[in-house]
């Protein structure tokens, strides 16, 4: 029998029941139809004789057949149409007390309950009750789901799968619409993920705003019903009502222009105002086309709608999403460069969080990345440490942070990336009916910052002062054309904040990797640390300048190996530097907790799978967290850990730390060297080559400039000056059985090789032994490391293959010694066969600079001795070079 509500509302157009499409649902309008008469137009339902509920303010009817809900939400299953909610539209001035709440659930739950439909949804347009309706008849009272907020297909698709809480990973969405965008497009994977991200804040916002601040008109859902009845309706495809009414009414949601309320954002870059100049999309790639109109991408654009809509409601998103996603297109992705320069694996923020022990900051505190990209060392924090959850809340419609968590960054597109970022970790707050859109828009521009002033320099241009508490980063790195930093630094002249940047930069060093470094030295707080990714070519470099600059302002803490192709965009290898601000210049320098990391706990090849039970790095940042606790023993035992002493790290040192340990550790290791793409190799192996020809020339004249003074020469065995002698004979079983805190050293290849600790008493009254207490140099006597030649700084015993030469004046620099001792033996051409014993080494010969008086000139040995280990250095990092040319996967 015909129905003539259906018939006027056009649901039996195509002579069956089709109702209006409402996300994977069918909606009914109705009011004036009755249960019966919807089984009797095909309508899948079985109608109860009773309704068994104890009612108390609705008055049943006696047949559930005639009840006559407003609404009815179908699911289409094959042939069938299965009811899955009702709804129970109520006038605006209903539902205000709790007995016309009563009456209204009352009277949705006789509906839904004639229907089989297992959610009944009431509203007055303001304010929306969902009812479990299986639940409420089993229990026989009623029962509410949680969910407050908004109708519409999301929300009704959580309420079925009961899945509004459950973490989802949108991982197969991102490459499925990767290759859908592409494919149309051709654009850059960039412009594809903006325009991903872009569709998915849409359908993130329809699914969890209110319609007083998203009407339905501007809703990811109304683009989805058929292309020509939209046509009909609005005059245009769906793509194009989507660029001209849905975009901009974003945009109004989400501000282009954002005063910044929190003034401390401001002082931190000595500035008087912070504005926050973007909203959180901007990257639409069907936009982008001088070929194909916008409607002429329609079908492609209904596409990904379609897979969105497949995916479902976007509630509670998984927090590693955004990261995910960026792997999804830096996987699919020709030219990663320009992509992966914004990204940081979570498999190395998390570790270097964990590192920063954020847990100990006091209330006030401010975290900075001044290279932010999209933000992974921003929004992570509260998800890796729990005192952080709750850092977080409002306060008379503004937001109130514990620690303020800053981001800086120069390119406005991933700014946007960063700031809707926000909006998905923020997730529980945009569906808070107590948080404004102003409050969060509030919060995206306190947390990140975009300085595009000057796009070369970025943040560079407005270097904070002593006013930050740690620093978490990873800032570009570039050597090649560099220079164009240097020039743009003097063009500049003083930053947005009053700072001269040509002062501030002077002699910070080659890259901008190393203005980065002098940025974070000045902007550190006292007893401030900063986690620092930067390239091995940084560590390695020999000019003393730029390492001075930030010895003077910091301590060295940590210095961390990365293994190679830990980044999408490149193949150099890198390293986690952790520095610390001093307070005074009269502060001891610490320790330096030294690591490689063979393995992050995912393959580091394109297609990252996860390998959580290879994660050097993660035991790594569990060891440095207990050294950083005072546990001075923290990396006692471990292979990939070591505690070295400040001294091995001056300004005239290399930074990096495979020299601390021997080749045999090395080998237990089982290092092995990942694949690289040739091409990468030619450009790395040629941009180190180009680096160490400079420093060559430099280390070239600064020999010949410092070496052509006058020199006077003396005999070692001239006991006015020295006292040579053996070392005592001690074996390897009698360090054992006495053991001590005495450092025992041997005939060794390297300096940081012992042969144990033995007890001091023993050494002396037993084995006639004498006490290393002064400074000493020693010479390697016999062995494959006959000539060796080191300095000994601490208390220690020498066994009777090595030689001890110590000085009687004072004048006489330590290190300048062991340099001249050094060319001594190779003048003298001591090779394997030779024994170096001490009538030997007494024959040797030494030259020390002296000034116009005749007396030693101690600066100039320094000077002399600080360049030669610069040269020495050089020499390491061509052995290195050619070791990984010799060693290099490359493919």
């Amino acid at each position: 029998m015909s129905n003539e509500e259906l018939n006027q509302r056009g649901y039996l157009a195509t002579g069956t029941i089709k109702g209006n499409k409402f996300g994977d649902f069918e909606d009914l309008n109705i009011g004036a139809t009755s249960v019966r008469e919807l089984r009797a137009v095909g309508i899948d339902v079985v109608i109860p004789t009773s309704i068994d509920f104890p009612f108390t303010a609705y008055k049943p009817l006696k047949a559930p057949g005639s009840a006559k809900p407003d609404r009815v939400f179908l699911r289409r299953q094959g042939n069938k149409l299965k009811p899955v909610a009702t709804g129970e539209d109520k006038a605006p001035t209903k539902m205000r007390s709790a007995a016309e709440v009563l009456k209204a659930s009352e009277q949705g739950l006789f509906a839904a309950a004639a229907l089989g439909a297992p959610v009944a949804v009431t509203s007055n347009g303001k304010s929306w009750l969902y009812l479990d309706v299986m639940q409420s008849l089993a229990g026989k009272k009623l029962v509410y789901f949680s969910d407050k907020r908004d109708f519409g297909p999301g929300v009704l698709s959580n309420l079925l799968a009961g899945d509004a809480g459950v973490l989802k990973d949108p991982a197969p969405l991102a490459e499925k619409v990767w290759q859908t965008i592409w494919h149309a497009t051709k654009e850059e994977p960039k412009q594809c993920l903006l325009t991903f991200v872009e569709i998915f804040v849409l359908k993130f916002l329809s699914d969890n705003l209110p319609l007083s601040t998203l009407p339905e008109a501007y809703r990811f859902y109304g683009l989805i019903s058929d292309p020509k009845r939209f046509q009909e309706q609005h005059g245009m495809t769906a793509i194009e009502y989507y660029s001209e009414k849905i975009r901009p009414k974003i945009k109004e949601i989400f501000k282009d222009s954002t005063i910044v309320h929190d003034e401390k954002v401001a002082d931190v870059f000595g500035l008087s105002t912070v504005v926050s100049k973007t909203s959180v999309i901007n990257g639409f790639a069907f936009l982008r086309s001088s070929t194909v109109t916008l409607a002429g991408f329609n079908r492609t654009f209904l596409d990904i709608l379609n897979d969105f809509q497949e995916f479902g409601p976007l509630t509670t998103i998984d927090p590693e999403f955004k990261l995910r996603l960026y792997e999804t297109f830096l996987r699919r992705s020709a030219r990663q460069q320009k992509l992966g320069q914004f990204f940081t694996p979570r498999n190395v923020v998390r570790p270097m969080i964990r590192m920063a022990r954020l847990d100990k900051l006091a209330e006030g505190a401010v975290v900075l990345d001044p290279a932010a990209g999209v933000g992974g060392f921003v929004l992570e924090p509260p998800l890796i440490v729990p005192s952080l959850a709750n850092n977080t809340t409002f306060v008379s419609g503004q937001p109130k942070r514990r620690i303020r968590f800053i981001g800086v960054d120069v390119d406005a597109n991933t700014h946007i990336l960063a700031k809707a970022n926000t909006l998905i970790h923020c997730a529980e707050m945009v569906r808070d009916p107590a948080i404004t859109m102003d409050a969060l828009n509030q919060l995206m521009a306190q947390t990140f910052v975009l300085m595009n002033s000057n796009e070369t320099l970025g943040s560079l241009e407005n270097p904070p002062s002593g006013s930050i508490d740690v620093i978490l980063t990873n800032p570009p790195y570039v050597t090649k054309g560099s220079g164009v930093y240097k020039d743009e630094v003097k063009e500049a002249g003083i930053g947005g904040n009053g700072v001269d940047l040509r002062d501030y930069y002077d002699k910070s060093g080659l890259g901008v990797e190393a203005l980065f470094l002098r940025y974070i030295a000045g902007a550190l707080k006292a007893g401030g640390r900063a986690f620092v990714i930067v390239p091995l070519g940084l560590l390695n470099r020999t000019d003393p300048g730029p390492k001075k600059r930030i010895l003077d302002d910091c301590n060295l803490i940590a210095s961390i190996a990365l293994p190679r192709n830990t980044f999408f965009n490149t193949a150099q290898l890198t390293y986690i530097l952790v520095l610390e601000k001093r307070h005074t210049a009269a502060d001891p320098r610490p320790d330096v907790f030294c690591g490689i990391a063979r393995t992050v706990g995912e393959t580091l090849n394109w297609e990252r799978v996860p390998t959580p039970n290879e994660n050097d790095l993660a035991d790594i940042a569990e060891m440095f967290v207990k050294f950083a606790n005072g546990d001075a023993k923290a990396a006692d035992g471990a292979t990939i850990a070591k505690v070295v002493g400040a001294d091995q790290f001056t300004e005239n040192d290399r930074w990096d730390v495979m020299r601390f340990w021997t080749e045999d550790e090395q080998v237990a290791l089982g290092q092995k060297e990942s694949a690289i793409a040739r091409v990468d190799f030619i450009d790395e192996t040629m941009l180190e080559i180009e680096e160490i020809t400079k420093e060559l020339e430099v280390a070239k004249k600064e020999l010949q400039s410092l070496t052509s003074g006058e020199m006077q020469t003396i005999r070692v065995g001239d006991t006015a000056h020295f006292d040579v002698r053996s070392g005592t004979r001690v074996t390897g079983k009698e360090i054992r059985e006495h053991p001590g805190d005495l450092t025992v050293y041997s005939c060794f290849k390297t300096e940081r090789e012992t042969k144990g600790n033995v007890d001091a008493e023993f050494f002396k009254n037993v084995k006639g032994g004498h006490v290393e207490e002064k400074p000493i140099v020693t010479v390697n006597a016999n062995g494959a490391s006959v000539g060796k030649v080191f300095v000994r700084n601490s208390r220690c015993a020498i066994t009777d293959d090595v030689i001890i030469v110590e000085r009687k004046i004072e004048k006489i620099d330590l290190e300048y010694l062991a340099v001249a001792l050094r060319a001594a033996v190779y003048k003298g051409g001591f090779l394997y066969e030779a024994k170096l014993f001490a009538a030997r080494v007494k024959g040797l010969e030494v030259d020390i600079p002296i000034k116009e008086d005749g007396t030693f000139d101690e600066t100039q040995q320094q000077a002399i001795a600080s360049a030669v280990r610069r040269f020495d250095a050089l020499r390491t990092r061509l052995y290195d070079l050619g070791t990984r040319s010799e060693n290099a996967r490359a493919v």
